[in-house]
């Protein structure tokens, strides 16, 4: 079985270039485009980026949509969907405008890497932060222990943090003078 197509490793190496130097992107995208793509190859078989059609796009989301995550064994998250979808998609938009690729690869065809609207605003929505309640702190300051001058320390150093809201950088950097 092939691991790697070669005319798709060059093309594949001047896009990350093209992603570094051009675009200013970080290794850690890069790497994760790199991620994406070797899904994608894994998925097609390693077949040449030449024969690229709107229905491997649909046929590699909608195996996307039904693997699992390796962390947590569900299947993967509607933000990780996005994301790999997205780089394919750019991907493909660029690999059509390189020469030896326009007559093969339509452009439009990369537009099938995209979620639903209703999918895309799940992966890019907002969730607030958890914090602890009120109730929460206060058990956790009654529960510390008394016994040293260390202890009563960190316990009025608790209670200063909920009396204030202050950061914790914000108390950790504070003049003793200024309490």
């Amino acid at each position: 079985m092939r691991t790697h197509h070669p005319d798709n490793e060059r093309i594949k190496r001047e896009y990350f270039s093209f992603l570094k130097d051009a675009k200013r992107q970080s290794e850690a995208t890069v790497d994760a485009v790199a991620q994406a793509l070797a899904r994608f190859e894994a998925d097609t078989k390693h077949r040449d980026f030449r024969t690229f059609n709107r229905a491997q796009a649909k046929a590699f989301k909608q195996h996307l949509t039904e693997q699992d995550s390796k962390v947590t064994g569900a299947k993967l998250s509607k933000s990780t969907l996005l994301a790999t979808l997205a780089h394919l998609k750019r991907f493909f938009q660029w690999l059509a405008m390189q020469p030896g690729y326009r007559s093969k690869v339509d452009y439009t065809d990369a537009e099938y890497f995209s979620l639903s609207d209703k999918d895309a605003r799940v992966a890019t929505a907002r969730r607030p932060p958890r914090a602890p309640t009120l109730e929460q702190v206060k058990r956790v300051i009654q529960s510390m222990p008394t016994a040293s001058d260390i202890d009563r320390r960190n316990r009025a150093l608790m209670a200063f943090a909920l009396l204030t809201g202050a950061r914790d950088s914000a108390i950790a950097t504070m003049q003793l003078g200024l309490v």
